[in-house]
């Protein structure tokens, strides 16, 4: 993972810590291999909890997929080659003779590279008659690809043999699924991941801070990624007062912040006291002697001493530190029931819910604020469809809105007065989170949302977030006891249907497909770049085979510009118009010219691109980064990053998600160009083929 992201750099002493732990909790047991596989299966989650918690929610799926995956091929069930399968699809196989107008050639290609591929050790052809099948049974394969929920329907033709296949028949579903319907492959690999794993390995890990504070000790300190909008000093202070530790010694780190911050945690050293550094990716060289600081040579450290780091993620952030600290990410889980459960975690307890008389509505309204919070967090992931302008709320959020509503409640018992829903729905949509809100579109859209779940209506025992809108009817549970919310938070789907957030289901379509492609990307970068399928080659060979046999013969000729300015000026306009001679200044024409140009710069830099990774390989030219990088491109598939972006990240090219498609798309530019400037100007044009067809 360290691969991903630098912060999630973890030590071998830490795993031997949690091996040990492992050894001494794990159920003992008479017979050696069952005793074995306690210790195993309690490593497995303990491993999982601990460095699951330290992962951005972007990257725990694919931390997940890679576990399961790789304890299948240690056990013998898998092969590289499967992963590879499920990694790259059909992003290798060039066949344009697609049969069925209603599937688009991506998903023809991912279908006739399951249909070639041979699973397991056994080599079993599992889809060698995939292509012949929906043939004969299109309506049915048809209605399965355009289902809502694919991963949950039955497969045409193939549903009984993959239930029958108890070692790999999730994984097979698996990559059909990422074949046919690439927007639902996360959630397909939440299937497997469950079925491989266990239930609990797909259920949100919500360890509280009084967890972390056990693990800790003095010389451990609890280091918290920071992601937008997060902060979790609150939360640490909140325990601090339970622990007698308040007020804690606060530094935000930063330019001449380290001699303060170097005092204070000699001061906690010596008194037991707590030391909170905020933001400390802006004192590098400070975080870089940690180390020295936390394990002193001439004194003894208090043992109540405890140290709380708050930090973005930095590519020099110092591995020593990185590995004997207990990371932490702040950021609000995946989905609704994984934010709701977060939150009567973390910050609603029994306590909170028998706060505020009468108890049964101040429970229902404050479920209902809770609910409000998870779907506008959830809201965000679908970018400009949710939001016109990201906004980062967080927990805090959250708690004002909640103290508002605590002191409002309590005021109307004593005074014994009514409610004012209309101040409650100002306060806390227009004040709380409007405060955040810049776009007159979303605070119409935050009052709505108000005027639905702070209302008395929460009070009704049949009050329904969702009336009629989803399948799951999200109420509030009528229950007095903190356990009972939670068990009912439990009992909520996993993955979420657009319309509970007023979204229509193609917001959902385009999320899931570029979720699921950024997990497949990542997985990809995190891959032994090793050659497969027997041919006893290395990497580089097969990537040089593939260069000099298959990739430059298909490059098409260069354009001379001497005889495109010469053809420019006799080329004719519309209707025949133009003098020539002088056609090169026809508006056309001058718009032909610069397309070449563009174009020829896009081809420059492929063909050099190619001759440099062979040079490299043959060991002509220094292998830099960059040809390192596109040498795995080209080995994955893809499309190397030079050819589609400039040194500043703009985009220079045609993006496609295979090598195959964008080499097709080079190719086709290159044709139609070619036959505007040697003949006449065609009677139509290919117009998304152009770079800037305005």
């Amino acid at each position: 993972m360290t691969l991903v992201n630098w912060m999630y750099n973890t030590s071998l002493q830490q795993f031997l810590g949690l091996f040990d732990y492992a050894i001494d909790f794990s159920p003992k047991a008479q017979l050696i291999k069952d005793r074995v596989g306690n210790i195993t299966q309690w490593l497995t989650r303990r491993v999982y909890r601990y460095i699951n918690r330290g992962l951005f929610e972007r990257d725990k799926v694919t931390f997940k997929l890679m576990m399961a995956t790789k304890i299948l091929i240690k056990d013998g069930k898998l092969t590289p080659a499967d992963v590879s399968l499920l990694l790259k699809a059909g992003a290798g196989i060039d066949d344009r003779n697609k049969p069925f107008s209603w599937m688009d050639q991506k998903t023809w290609l991912n279908l006739k590279a399951l249909s070639k591929h041979k699973f397991a050790t056994e080599h079993m052809s599992f889809f060698k008659e995939l292509p012949e099948r929906i043939t004969r049974n299109e309506p049915l394969w048809k209605k399965w690809i355009d289902e809502n929920e694919p991963e949950s329907a039955p497969v045409p033709d193939y549903e009984e043999k993959i239930s029958a296949d108890i070692n790999i028949g999730h994984f097979i579903h698996l990559c059909l699924v990422r074949a046919m319907r690439e927007d639902r492959t996360l959630l397909a690999s939440n299937q497997f991941i469950r079925e491989v794993l266990g239930e609990e390995y797909v259920m949100p890990v919500t360890d509280q801070i009084s967890s972390l504070f056990e693990e800790s000790m003095p010389n451990m300190p609890v280091l918290y990624l920071l992601s937008a909008g997060a902060d979790p000093t609150g939360a640490i202070d909140e325990f601090a007062k339970k622990k007698r530790q308040f007020p804690t010694g606060k530094v935000s780190m930063g330019e001449e912040q380290e001699i303060p911050a170097a005092q204070l945690i000699d001061q906690g050293i010596q008194s037991g006291k707590w030391v909170v550094l905020n933001n400390c990716h802006l004192s590098l060289e400070f975080m870089a002697k940690m180390e020295d600081i936390l394990f002193p040579k001439d004194k003894e450290i208090h043992e109540d001493f405890r140290l709380w780091i708050t930090c973005s993620p930095h590519n020099d952030f110092p591995l020593g530190l990185l590995q004997m600290a207990i990371k932490v990410t702040t950021e609000p889980p995946k989905g609704l029931q994984a934010g709701l459960s977060r939150t009567f975690n973390t910050m609603v307890n029994q306590d909170f819910l028998e706060k505020v008389e009468p108890y049964d509505k101040w429970r229902s309204l404050v479920f209902s604020v809770c609910f409000q919070h998870s779907v506008v967090q959830e809201r965000r992931k679908f970018g400009p469809l949710g939001f016109c302008i990201p906004y980062e709320f967080n927990t805090a959020d959250l708690e004002a809105s909640l103290l508002y509503l605590d002191k409002h409640f309590t005021q109307s018992s004593n005074l014994n007065i009514p409610y004012s829903w209309k101040a409650m729905q100002y306060m806390v949509c227009e004040v709380q989170y409007g405060g955040r809100i810049t776009d007159d579109l979303d605070r119409e859209l935050f009052k709505t949302y108000g005027a639905m779940w702070v209302q008395e209506a929460v009070f009704s025992p049949n009050y329904c977030f969702n009336a009629g809108v989803t399948e799951f009817n999200y109420h509030i549970p009528d229950a007095t006891e903190h356990a009972r919310f939670l068990e009912y938070i439990s009992k909520m789907p996993g993955t979420d249907s657009p319309p509970i957030f007023g979204l229509h289901p193609n917001a959902d379509l385009t999320f899931r497909l570029k979720e699921s492609v950024e997990m497949i990307n990542t997985l990809l970068d995190t891959q032994p770049k090793e050659a497969g399928g027997g041919s006893g080659k290395s990497r580089e060979e097969e990537v040089r085979d593939k260069l000099e046999k298959e990739l430059l013969p298909q490059l098409p000729p260069d354009f001379i510009w001497l005889e495109v300015t010469d053809r420019l000026k006799v080329l004719k306009g519309p209707k025949g118009l133009g003098e020539p001679g002088k056609n090169d200044t026809i508006p056309l024409n001058i718009f032909l010219s610069q397309e070449i140009q563009r174009f020829q710069m896009i081809l420059t830099t492929v063909r050099t691109t190619m001759v440099n990774m062979i040079d490299a390989i043959d060991g002509s030219i220094i292998m830099t980064p960059d040809i390192v990088s596109s040498i795995d491109a080209i080995f994955d598939f893809r499309v190397p990053y030079k050819w589609q972006y400039d040194p500043t990240g703009a985009e220079i090219s045609w993006l496609t998600p295979s090598l195959a498609g964008w080499i097709k798309g080079l190719l086709d530019r290159h044709y139609q160009l070619s036959n505007w400037i040697s003949k006449e100007r065609p009677p139509s044009f290919w117009l998304t083929g152009f770079f800037n067809p305005q």
